[in-house]
């Protein structure tokens, strides 16, 4: 998973964006699917106390959206990062459960004035 920081007021330092993107593999084994890499677009930002971490995922026409407020930098992603998964788990189990199956033939489908040989009833 490709994994984008933007930092307002909030430096990242090589060894945390490495933890960071470690976490993300869960999240992008499940939102790959083979058709390439997911990407996630993360966003810090630091405010008086908390620290907020918006984290914004393009998934099959749907943006997945996870959000965490935490006094502690990696607890605020942590959060998010669940959120997300969550969110994950949820419309890929949608797009598998939602399978087209062919149409019943049934009896009452037939019009009721012809009979299996094709033939009117009236002679």
């Amino acid at each position: 998973m490709k994994v984008t920081y933007t930092g307002r007021d909030v430096d990242l330092s090589p060894a945390q964006s490495g933890k960071l993107t470690a976490e993300f593999e869960k999240v992008g084994k499940l939102l790959d699917n083979g058709m390439g890499e997911a990407g996630a677009h993360v966003v810090l930002s630091h405010e008086r106390h908390l620290n907020n971490v918006e984290i914004t995922v393009p998934y099959h026409n749907h943006e997945l959206i996870g959000e965490g407020s935490d006094p502690d930098l990696f607890n605020a992603i942590h959060a998010a990062v669940g959120k997300l998964e969550k969110q994950a788990l949820r419309v890929r189990e949608k797009w598998r459960d939602s399978k087209r199956t062919p149409r019943k033939e049934t009896d009452a489908s037939s019009e009721p004035g012809e009979s299996e040989t094709g033939e009117s009833p009236t002679g």
